[in-house]
């Protein structure tokens, strides 16, 4: 777990007698955390789990609905810190399909600027079963998008848990995470989830993003050979993409600037992943630039920051209006 809070740390040290207390303190003071925003360049920083990511494995709905309010009231807390500088991701209890509604009108109400859960199947549902329609219908009327954050456990159904013991090492942690986003957004195209739901903003995240054109090429191939496999569909599995999904690229990926053209340079935004121990820290900002500051004008403004905010509904920064 000290692996969820080491950003910086070397490699050499990783796990040792580490504690939470010894890490670096931005992943948990959001004073310090603004102290990184500043000194990488960073406007506005959006905050998604660590160890929260947890409370999906949860089977207890009772528990787990009072873990997520406990955990968003905390967050709301830790954004409120630095209100121009840190917008909270609130955590979806899915585990009760009433309480996760009752739970997007909270968030909302704190200003919470979209809702996270794990791309795995709480409770077993799976994302395009109708019971889910209520917490979508939410997520629309408070024009919260659905982030999904996967995470490299076992403790929910998914790839981890069913092929971990079959994969060489190093593939594990590559690979589940891309497994699971790519089988849930499947499920929201084919499963009609987004021919329903127009309106529903969905972004997956903490896979990279190349993944994308292949993803899309071959759901748009498979319907036109077997459309009878999938919900009845008005578009190309890849239009709905392009109108309601976004996906994030590491800063260290290459493929954005070939992409854009092909999926829509308006889907991409970055992530960070600060303060996990992938995350690179300190020159985080700097990688991005490396790899993508020759894109046009309007793709890298879109890229470092704008396709954000429009997804997350958040205004332009001051220092960038």
């Amino acid at each position: 777990l000290v692996g969820l809070g080491n950003a910086g740390e070397p490699y050499d040290d990783f796990g040792r007698g580490r504690h939470y207390e010894d890490l670096n303190p931005a992943g948990f003071d959001p004073r310090e955390r603004v102290k990184v925003l500043d000194a990488e360049g960073i406007d506005v920083s959006v905050l998604y789990p660590g160890l929260g990511l947890k409370l999906g494995g949860i089977e207890d709905p009772e528990v787990a609905v009072a873990c997520c309010a406990v955990y968003n009231d905390w967050l709301a807390e830790f954004a409120a810190a630095a209100p121009d500088r840190l917008a909270a991701v609130g955590a979806l209890p899915l585990q009760d399909h009433e309480a996760a509604v009752r739970e997007i009108h909270r968030m909302k109400a704190m200003g919470m600027v979209a809702a996270f859960a794990r791309p795995n199947p709480y409770g077993g549902t799976p994302y395009h079963h109708r019971s889910l329609y209520p917490v979508y219908e939410a997520l629309c009327e408070a024009e919260l998008p659905l982030a999904f954050h996967p995470a490299g456990l076992s403790d929910m159904p998914g790839t981890s848990r069913s092929m971990r013991e079959y994969m060489a090492p190093g593939t594990h942690h590559a690979l589940i995470l891309l497994f699971d986003q790519e089988m849930t957004l499947s499920n929201f195209v084919y499963g009609g989830v987004l021919e329903q739901f127009p309106e529903l903003r969905v972004v997956v995240l903490e896979c990279g993003g190349g993944w994308i054109a292949h993803w899309m090429d071959r759901l748009d191939e498979f319907l036109d050979s077997y459309s009878w496999a999938a919900a009845k569909l008005s578009l190309a599995p890849s239009d709905y993409f392009r109108r309601q999904c976004w996906v994030s690229f590491d800063p260290g990926e290459r493929t954005a600037g070939v992409l854009g053209p092909l999926c829509g340079a308006d889907r991409f935004i970055w992530a960070s992943d600060f303060p996990h121990s992938d995350a690179r820290y300190p020159g985080v900002v700097d990688e991005l630039r490396e790899h993508n500051g020759g894109l046009p004008d309007d793709a890298r403004r879109g890229l470092f920051g704008l396709n954000a905010l429009e997804m997350y509904h958040m205004p332009v920064p001051t220092s960038q209006a």
